[in-house]
């Protein structure tokens, strides 16, 4: 386990959490396992399509906003989520590291909201054996807002109070950028 100024709850049951997806019977293992880059901001829809998407590929979903509420108490996560959110990545990247290993496909359910992050995570994705594969979940920012204003929480509330400002950092993939883009407006 990691050292940290912070309260990282790992015990052997969470842990165990990630260890429990299984390879389903109708994945060829002769393929090079797939690494899903799911982008897009925040209320598009990413963690509803990733977890349709596991279920229709087989891919185990990993989603760190999901094990940071795990692995750390509620007022830990909403104080230092910025220090949370990137412990909880590098401990997700170990177990995607595990199941390449295993040949299994990965779902990694985080926003990429720059292209320099999308190309780290691509790069990455290639250096643990993964094919990587971005997909763009787009909504219009009425949906976006209508969306995250049903959340509740203190970073739900921080969001939608700075929603014009979180979206500047948001940057849209290129043309040039190789995704699959999924219309969620719906």
């Amino acid at each position: 386990m990691r050292k940290s100024a912070h309260t990282m709850r790992i015990t052997k049951e969470n842990k165990s959490l990630l260890m429990k997806p299984t390879k389903p019977d109708n994945i060829d293992i002769t393929q090079q396992p797939t690494c899903y880059l799911i982008c897009g901001f925040l209320g598009a829809g990413k963690t509803t399509y990733s977890k349709n998407l596991a279920e229709k590929t087989g891919a185990i979903h990993l989603n760190p906003d999901e094990w940071c509420m795990i692995f750390f108490d509620k007022a830990e996560y909403e104080k230092n989520w910025g220090i949370c959110f990137s412990e909880t990545i590098a401990l997700l990247w170990e177990k995607a590291a595990e199941y390449a290993n295993q040949n299994k496909s990965v779902i990694f359910d985080m926003g990429f909201w720059t292209k320099q992050s999308r190309e780290e995570a691509c790069q990455k994705a290639n250096e643990l054996g993964f094919e990587p594969v971005i997909h763009y979940v787009y909504a219009p920012d009425h949906v976006l807002k209508a969306r995250i204003s049903q959340r509740s929480g203190v970073i739900a509330d921080y969001n939608l109070k700075h929603f014009n400002e979180l979206k500047k950092q948001f940057e849209e993939p290129a043309s040039n950028e190789c995704v699959v883009r999924i219309d969620n407006r719906f």
